[in-house]
């Protein structure tokens, strides 16, 4: 199911700067998957892997203050528009 759609306009900076910084520790969290999950040649270590690695993903957005349809739905807003999509990114690099 999509997230709904918002405007990207009306999204307030508050929530553009906590969906940033949760984006920026996820990049984080799937760069170190994606190294360990090269490195496992077994399928069920992989797959623990990729549910650690989701559950730091949601811990993460949890510890925004943020629900997880919230930072869906501000991301999907950013896919078309230009200056969200500026904002989060700048929001994201000052956590990496």
């Amino acid at each position: 199911m999509a997230p709904p759609q918002m405007n990207p306009a009306a999204i307030p900076q508050d929530l553009i700067t906590k969906v940033g910084a949760a984006a920026g520790y996820i990049a984080r969290i799937q760069s170190d998957f994606a190294t360990k999950a090269e490195a496992e040649t077994a399928d069920d270590r992989r797959e623990a892997l990729a549910q650690n690695a989701r559950a730091a993903a949601e811990q993460v957005i949890d510890e925004q203050g943020i629900s997880v349809q919230d930072y869906n739905s501000v991301l999907a807003a950013a896919e078309g528009d230009e200056d969200l999509e500026r904002r989060l990114v700048d929001a994201a690099r000052e956590v990496m």
